[in-house]
């Protein structure tokens, strides 16, 4: 072939890669395509992607195609190799390249592979470009498969495979990447969460973070936004579990906060749902966080509607409670007339009292039994859950099995942990005066009208534990000594638990 052919012709020299093991070809790829061009003295213009680094060089692939095809006169393409050509490229592209070839405005060029396609070329030329486009096709498939799978055995093991959320930061310690909480930012977290538990609305969030200097975590940081707040509240990262492909899986990384500080903000946000309002929400509710679904075990959350406080639950298992909601009136009536038959004298105060210390004792060794227990269950789980991965690794049971009894014993092992803390930080104090135990049983009525929401709180929880809603039925257990102080009840409306006697839940 006589050099002169294409003396002078504009070629367009494209040198790419689309897989990270393959950026230090790109140097290569230039000067053989360059010496190509200069053995043919083409008037070239080089042309350098590597799309595996940024977004931005995968649209200038299709930039550079519109060049070509607006070129108002014969030009030439060459790629190094047919793959460089076909791989990651949209079939849109290659359709434009073979019709431009067809209609005779230009040429493909492959110098590596020693193949020219022009719109006369013969069938085996054709043939071994199609083969070419397979063969670079198929490679292209089996890279991405191998990326899917290192990605999967990462999350198995506890890794996040990309950018730590904020509150997070990316670093590399020797050969190995890691992942730690961001000095900066994890007190922010902690906040935002603590926030969001007690009420407040994204917005009101942002706003005080904001002020505070709660900064996002891009490479120029901006103030925190409404939509980083509520994309935050949602992320399971915090308390130790990743979302990945709809699956959630434990990670190694250090939590920033506890599952149950999770669940509280959740359910904040679940009662938000239902009573939207622009400003934080600050009112304390009687009944949060001591009255319960009978239906599904989940907390029964309140919230304003038109000036009247409502009752919900929060269907957090996700399970489809019946439960509907309950106007907070509804029950009210049914706690004063509890209340209201609530009676006691002075000749059994000193009784009252005696048998209020002996189940404060009891329940002390309730609370020490029950954490040793839930303790010991959680020892338990945990080694299974290192048991069942060593049997996955070991192909004793498949990936399936192992996402299915990995995922029960996760929840079991979340439970048992929000147990644990709520075991180890209850109150058991004692401190019921007889003065006050007469005046609370005589006056218990009143005193509970008059009192502010968290006193009324207070109040109902030194009368009852394990206060359960089903439908509009209020069921509770009396705690000592006011089981023996109720006058036998004349009506339904509500149940006591079948055993007075019985401990709170653990």
């Amino acid at each position: 072939m006589s050099n002169n052919k294409y003396n002078g012709t504009k070629a367009f020299l494209i040198a790419r890669v689309s897989d990270p093991s393959q950026r230090d070809a790109l140097p290569a790829q230039e000067l053989r395509l360059k010496e190509y061009a200069t053995k043919l003295k083409l008037n070239y213009d080089y042309r350098c992607f590597d799309e595996t680094a940024y977004k931005e060089d995968r649209q200038k692939f299709q930039e550079i195609v519109t060049e070509i095809q607006k070129y108002p006169d014969f030009c030439i393409i060459v790629f190094d190799k047919i793959d460089r050509f076909t791989r990651d490229g949209s079939s849109e592209i290659v359709r434009i390249f073979k019709d431009m070839v067809k209609d005779g405005r230009i040429e493909l060029h492959f110098p590596s592979d020693g193949l020219i396609i022009h719109k006369d070329s013969p069938a085996c030329d054709k043939t071994r470009l199609g083969m070419g486009m397979v063969f670079g096709e198929y490679y292209s498939a089996a890279i991405s498969d191998n990326v899917k799978r290192r990605f999967n055995q990462k999350i198995h093991d506890g890794e996040w495979p990309g950018k730590a959320p904020i509150g997070y930061m990316n670093i590399i310690e020797g050969k190995d990447k890691n992942i730690v909480p961001d000095p900066e930012r994890r007190n922010y977290i902690v906040e935002t969460f603590r926030l969001r538990a007690q009420g407040a609305s994204y917005r009101a969030i942002a706003k005080t973070l904001r002020e505070d200097g709660f900064t996002s975590n891009m490479k120029v940081p901006r103030p925190i936004t409404q939509s980083q707040i509520e994309a935050i509240l949602e992320n399971p990262f915090y308390y130790g579990v990743m979302r990945y492909n709809g699956g959630f899986y434990p990670h190694k990384y250090e939590p920033l906060i506890t599952k149950m500080l999770f669940d509280k903000a959740k359910a904040a946000s679940d009662a938000r749902a239902w009573n939207k309002t622009k400003t934080a929400v600050k009112n304390h509710f009687t009944f949060n966080g001591i009255l319960r679904c009978a239906n599904c075990g989940c907390s029964m959350s309140s919230y304003n509607k038109k000036g009247h406080v409502y009752l919900h639950c929060t269907k957090a298992k996700g399970n489809g409670c019946p439960q509907k909601n309950i106007p907070e009136s509804v029950v009210m009536e049914q706690v004063l007339e509890l209340l209201d038959r609530l009676h006691i004298g002075q000749d059994v105060v000193e009784q009252a009292l005696e048998s209020l210390k002996n189940e404060h004792d009891n329940q002390q060794t309730y609370y020490a039994g029950a954490l040793e227990k839930a303790r010991h269950e959680y020892r338990k789980y945990k080694n299974r859950l290192e048991t069942l991965y060593a049997d996955r690794l070991d192909g004793r049971i498949t990936v399936e099995e192992y996402d299915k009894y990995a995922t029960e014993y996760r929840n079991m092992v979340e439970e048992l942990d929000d147990r644990i803390v709520r075991l180890s930080n209850d109150d058991k104090s004692f401190e019921i005066k007889a003065g006050y135990l007469l005046e609370l049983a005589d006056k218990a009525k009143t005193l509970f009208e008059n009192s502010q929401p968290e006193e009324k709180t207070k109040l109902l929880k030194l009368l009852v534990a394990n206060l359960e809603i089903n439908q509009k039925r209020l069921q509770f257990n009396l705690l000592k000594p006011f089981d023996m102080l109720i006058e036998p009840l004349q009506n339904g409306n509500w149940l006591p638990g079948l055993d007075s006697n019985q401990q709170p839940r653990s």
